[in-house]
């Protein structure tokens, strides 16, 4: 020990700069091997908690990396929600490259944190676009962010594909952008025919957000109401709102039939708990996210028993492919996913085929493949481009029953 203590400054220098260097070799070693985290925000598939698929990605030889963007709310007002947006990319580029890549490259993965944020998500989609290798982004995906994003995307020439479902996003002229969700045109008809045709509402009042999804989803509604004659009491809120009392106070005063909720996360859960406080008493048609389990979760089962809900994943769909995806999930994440999940894992396998057929990891020919797409098969339905670059064209109605979605019926129109 003696001598050790009395090690002359040079010799404990060299020791010292020797681990350095090999504990350096380590990581630099390691970081060669594992992508994931080591490159900054660019996020390879193979290695998000999958050790078959982490060895069966690193055992192929790659030509090279083909990098998607995602932009999602990472943080921000409705978190959960970006999280299964990540987890079901990454499952999905995990399995595509455990069968070989796309073109026989890598698929990788750079993320930016949009906090479901219309401000924020300018410098999200500036930051993924800015990267040359990025050759498209999945999301942004609230129709207000898409607002926000859509001249950013449209001038970088970035093919980008979201789950924003107001109908004005037909309106803006960007070829660009991809709808990966009904559009509202569909499934609030579908919510309001509903209410009038299999519920037999004589009046309709209508709760909605102040914000892009909530007043499209209200134009909807309100448009299909006046043509088939029906009267209708419209209440808005505003996204953060903590109380709607009045609001929902006007609409059982007008001794409405039936109420429509077109509303966010967060508020969607609101809504329920105070229309069952406030002794609403009438069938409640929303749309998809009360049939989402981070809304379930945060309301009592009593106060949302009964609800129906237009959406276009669901993990009680009963069929084969989905229950197959809920199970693999399941296991691998120890949750159940939701429709971010389920959605975006279909997406980043659409955005692969695109990538294939287009031949190249280049944007424009990516939105040339995209804008083409027929009869690609997904987890909400089967994806084919219209003229609005809106690729689902059909929606499930469920109802909440134990805090369960049950599917009623699909409901598919024909494509434009």
């Amino acid at each position: 020990m003696k001598k050790v203590e009395t090690m002359s400054a040079h010799c404990a220098t060299t020791v010292n700069k020797s681990w350095f260097r090999k504990i350096t070799a380590l990581v630099m070693a390691l970081c060669l091997t594992f992508s994931y985290g080591c490159a900054g925000n660019s996020q390879s598939s193979g290695t998000s908690g999958s050790p078959s698929a982490s060895n069966a990605a690193a055992g192929k030889k790659f030509d090279g990396k083909i990098t998607i963007g995602v932009s999602a709310g990472i943080t921000g007002s409705i978190p959960m929600a970006g999280e299964r947006t990540l987890q079901g990319v990454k499952m999905a580029v995990e399995e595509i490259n455990a069968k070989g890549g796309v073109l026989g490259k890598e698929l990788v993965i750079e993320v930016a944190d949009d906090q479901s944020n219309q401000s924020v998500v300018i410098n999200a989609v500036n930051k993924l676009a800015s990267n040359p290798d990025v050759v498209a982004i999945i999301g942004p995906h609230l129709s207000g962010s898409v607002m926000a994003a859509s001249d950013t995307l449209k001038k970088a020439k970035v093919p980008f594909l979201s789950q924003g479902t107001s109908p004005k996003l037909r309106t803006i002229g960007n070829e660009y952008l991809f709808k990966i969700r009904p559009c509202d045109a569909i499934s609030a008809e579908v919510a309001a025919k509903y209410a009038v045709e299999d519920l037999g509402a004589k009046k309709v009042g209508i709760s909605y957000n102040n914000n892009d999804f909530g007043v499209g989803g209200k134009g909807v509604i309100e448009a299909y109401l006046t043509k088939v004659g029906i009267p209708f009491v419209s209440e808005g809120h505003n996204s953060g709102d903590k109380d709607l009392t009045g609001q929902i106070m006007k609409l059982k005063n007008e001794n409405v039939d039936a109420v429509i909720s077109w509303t966010d996360d967060a508020e969607s859960a609101l809504t329920a708990r105070q229309f069952y406080e406030l002794h609403l008493n009438k069938p409640v048609i929303t749309s998809t996210a009360t049939s989402t389990k981070q809304v379930l979760d945060l309301i009592d089962e009593k106060a949302v028993e009964g609800f129906y809900s237009v959406c276009d994943f669901v993990i009680t769909d009963p069929s084969a492919e989905v229950q197959d995806f809920a199970k693999r999930f399941q296991a691998k994440y120890g949750i159940a996913p939701d429709q971010y999940a389920g959605n975006n894992y279909s997406v980043t396998y659409l955005l692969a085929d695109a990538i294939t057929r287009a031949g190249k990891a280049d944007r424009e020919a990516i939105r040339e493949a995209l804008a083409s797409t027929k009869g690609v098969k997904g987890l909400s339905g089967t994806y084919n481009a219209d003229s609005n670059n809106e690729l689902i064209h059909e929606c499930k109605l469920v109802q909440i029953k134990s805090k369960v979605p049950q599917v009623i019926k699909t409901i598919s129109v024909d494509v434009k």
